[in-house]
This record gives C-alpha cells, sequence and structure tokens, in this order.
C-alpha cells in the first residue's frame, strides 16, 4: 500500500514564516496538522505563508483549519497567505469563496516578496 506523505515543516525567509504544508488536508488527516499548525502560527512575528504545493487534495475539514488558522493570525495581528495552489483546491477554493478570505500567490518568491 501506498503510504501518503502528510506534514508540515517551516522556515524562516526575512520577516515571513512560510509553513509548508505536504498531502491531502481532509477528515482523515487535518486533526493530525492542527495542533503542530496553531504552534506554528504563534510562534511568527509579523507574516505567514502557506505554500499548498504539495497539497493535491482539501476537504471541509482541511478548509476549516485554514480559517481557524487564519482567526488566530487576526488575534495576534499577523498577516496571512497562501501560495501554490494545486488546480484541484484552487477549483474548491473559488467555489467557496477563500479567495475573499486569504491572499493567494501563484508561488512562494511572490508570496514572500
Amino acid at each position: 500500500m501506498n503510504e501518503e506523505k502528510l506534514g508540515l515543516h517551516s522556515e524562516t525567509i526575512g520577516d515571513v514564516l512560510v509553513i509548508h504544508i505536504q498531502g491531502n488536508l481532509d477528515v482523515h488527516n487535518t486533526h493530525k496538522l492542527e495542533n503542530d499548525l496553531m504552534a506554528m502560527v504563534k510562534s511568527a512575528k509579523k507574516s505567514v505563508v502557506y505554500n499548498l504545493i504539495e497539497v493535491p487534495f482539501i476537504s471541509s475539514a482541511g478548509l476549516r483549519m485554514l480559517v481557524t488558522s487564519l482567526r488566530l493570525c487576526q488575534e495576534l495581528k499577523i498577516t496571512i497567505s497562501i501560495c501554490g495552489l494545486q488546480p484541484a483546491v484552487d477549483k474548491v477554493f473559488d467555489i467557496v469563496g477563500m479567495s475573499q478570505l486569504f491572499t493567494i500567490y501563484p508561488d512562494l518568491e511572490s508570496a514572500i516578496q
């Protein structure tokens, strides 16, 4: 059985905390990532970028996790943006209006400028 890679890792580029998310963000996986994601967000100084280039699928559970982290960023006065949406994820974002909540960039280079 081919087990999907799932995970988070972060790096700081200038004042921006880039959080790379990997794997399907669905009901089976989101709970495994959420606490770590929130801890990473709390460590940010000024700005957070979620790099979703390695996220091929997102469900309502994944969307909820992102919106929850958006609220945390708003409380902490941290800006948040997203980059690297795969076509299927981009379509979901369009359908549910996530692009009205988040600033979305095509790639990491654009997001950190």
